[in-house]
């Protein structure tokens, strides 16, 4: 496993919703409150960019088919897969093969 940096720690704010290109994977780091979520940026039912999906708290909203999803169930069946966020000094990365 690699660690892959995505982005400092000082450029984090309530409400970030970027997007990360890693080889194959394709990511979206979100913010809400003090925590940070990396998911799969792709919606797991319609393909859609979930990083044009608007986010309510921690419910993000399919830009394509309307379906929300609570960021504290990624990872789950029926949910966008989800990576551990790590941390490297002043940064915030993930670890893939």
């Amino acid at each position: 496993m690699t660690f892959h940096r995505l982005l400092r720690l000082d450029q984090v704010h309530e409400g970030l919703k970027t997007r990360f290109r890693i080889g194959r994977h394709e990511l979206l780091l979100v913010s809400v409150g003090t925590q940070l979520f990396l998911l799969d940026a792709r919606c797991p039912h319609a393909g859609s960019d979930l990083g044009r999906g608007t986010l309510t708290g921690y419910q993000l909203r399919c830009p394509g088919h309307g379906q929300v999803f609570d960021l504290r169930e990624a990872g789950r069946p029926g949910q966008p897969a989800r990576y551990i966020v790590e941390y490297d000094g002043a940064w915030v990365g993930v670890s893939l093969d």
